[in-house]
């Protein structure tokens, strides 16, 4: 992981550095009354809560920016912007409404239009023992885009407004920059097998040129957060507090030529951009393009990664269960993820146990230091894997480092606490191993070295803080 310099390291630094020294008389011991509180309040669920709410969390590593905002918020930000939804497909679409499409302002004043899209725009009918959501919830994204269009900045505050109510410190949105650009490169340039010639062709093409777009899509998203939690001002949202680094996310379901471009796009830009701190795939595992390309992805990974070493990597790999795939492409994608393409992390990892020899791969993440980020919500509403039917325990075991993340908190109807209660309640996790979940988090995080330091300090204090209230 390379250093990056960040406009908001140095606060950070200084924050930490001005904390206290010293920890509040007994805090050592106060880990046990933490732990004791804990474990007393397991079969107390609405208590529960209310305790892990205050604990700190460190960082939320798995979060896509669109995917992270409450469909209420959609609504509202579309009404304000004149857009319009079918009251059919419920699709939201730009003006002038045509045909079936209203102005979603309707939705303000009726009740029913206003159910009917936070259903299918959410998970918020979902049942797990009653259905899968995969179709559901990966749907909700295509219904919501055009609602959600030029209001990043505005989701963006409303998840940092989030995480500092739940204490954590840091997050890494993911975000799809310059997609149509990097498409007409793609498009232009065509599919190479010889991965050297086709990067060159496409830096010949211009594909750079798109970096200030995207340089200005970050910066003109934290600047609107900024301005929205009044940031700059004498009496900043706590929101503010919360540092943001942007991943980037490549639609994975595309022919092999769009792949590339979008991720050689993405190592450009981190290359270029502090902003912009990680790489990611995204979209399902098991559609079309992302099972057969699937090796070859990682190898393009590979690639790209010997091209810009040092770039920060993390890949959704082993999002499946069985019925979701024929079982021979559940056999080897979290392993092609850590042993090919080499990633720093791996996002889900749940098809573990149905991989081929899985105490290899944990014991290769653990030698590589490769991190998990465990969603559980989003994997029980998505691949009814939830309870001891999860992995999550297996990777514990073996020494690989785990971190809670949220996936798409908006789209779930979640939040960071909500998994750190399922940890506990669904896991049989105890207080210690909840702290190292936060902990790993921030040494898992794309963070610069000055930054990992100073958030692993404000982390260190701000446990002593909470635990010296269980004496």
């Amino acid at each position: 992981m390379r250093s990056r310099p960040v406009l908001l390291a140095a606060l950070f630094l200084l924050a930490a550095l001005l904390l206290p020294v010293t920890a509040p008389a007994g805090a050592s011991a106060n880990v046990a009354g933490a732990a004791k509180r804990l474990d007393n309040l397991r079969q107390k669920p609405e208590r529960l809560r209310q305790f892990l709410r205050g604990m700190p969390k460190g960082t939320d590593l798995h979060t896509h920016l669109s995917g992270a905002v409450y469909a209420e918020a959609m609504i509202r930000w579309g009404a304000e912007d004149g857009k319009c939804v079918d009251t059919i497909t419920f699709v939201s679409t730009f003006p002038p409404c045509t045909g079936d499409q209203v102005p979603l302002s309707d939705a303000l004043s009726n009740t029913q239009l206003w159910d009917q899209i936070l259903a299918v725009w959410s998970m918020r009918e979902f049942r797990p023992d009653a259905f899968s959501g995969h179709n559901h919830f990966f749907a909700t994204f295509d219904l919501f885009g055009s609602a959600f269009s030029g209001r990043q900045g505005d989701g963006l505050a409303q998840v940092t407004q989030r995480a500092a109510d739940q204490n954590e410190q840091y997050v890494e949105p993911l975000i799809t920059p310059q997609f149509g650009a990097t498409l007409a490169i793609a498009n232009q340039v065509g599919y190479n097998p010889d991965f050297a010639a086709m990067r060159q062709a496409m830096i010949d093409a211009g594909i750079t040129n798109a970096i200030p777009a995207a340089g200005l899509t970050a910066s003109s998203t934290l600047s609107r957060r900024s301005d929205l939690q009044g940031c700059e001002t004498d009496d900043p949202d706590p929101g503010c507090d919360v540092l943001v680094h942007f991943d980037v996310q490549v639609l994975r379901n595309q022919p092999p030529a769009v792949v590339f471009a979008q991720l050689l796009f993405g190592f450009e830009l981190m290359k270029a951009d502090p902003n912009w701190a990680g790489m990611n795939m995204v979209q399902p595992e098991d559609a079309a393009y992302s099972t057969s390309d699937y090796n070859l992805h990682m190898r393009m990974v590979k690639y790209l990664s010997s091209v810009y070493p040092g770039e920060n990597v993390t890949l959704h790999a082993g999002e499946l269960v069985p019925g979701v795939v024929p079982p021979s492409d559940l056999r080897f994608h979290i392993r092609q993820a850590v042993n090919i393409a080499g990633a720093d992390r791996i996002g889900h990892g749940a098809d573990l146990r149905w991989e081929r020899n899985p105490g290899q791969i944990l014991r290769s993440m653990k030698k590589k230091g490769t991190c998990l980020e465990a969603n559980l919500t989003s994997n029980q509403q998505i691949l009814r894997l939830y309870g001891k039917r999860h992995p999550i325990r297996d990777y514990v075991k073996a020494g690989v480092k785990v971190t809670l993340s949220t996936d798409d908190e908006g789209v779930s109807r979640t939040d960071l606490t909500a998994q750190y209660v399922k940890a506990v309640r669904q896991h049989g996790f105890g207080y210690r191993r909840l702290k190292r979940f936060a902990t790993d988090g921030l040494r898992c995080a794309f963070l610069t070295p000055a930054e990992r330091k100073a958030a692993l300090a404000d982390q260190k204090q701000r446990f002593r803080k909470f635990e010296s209230r269980f004496p």
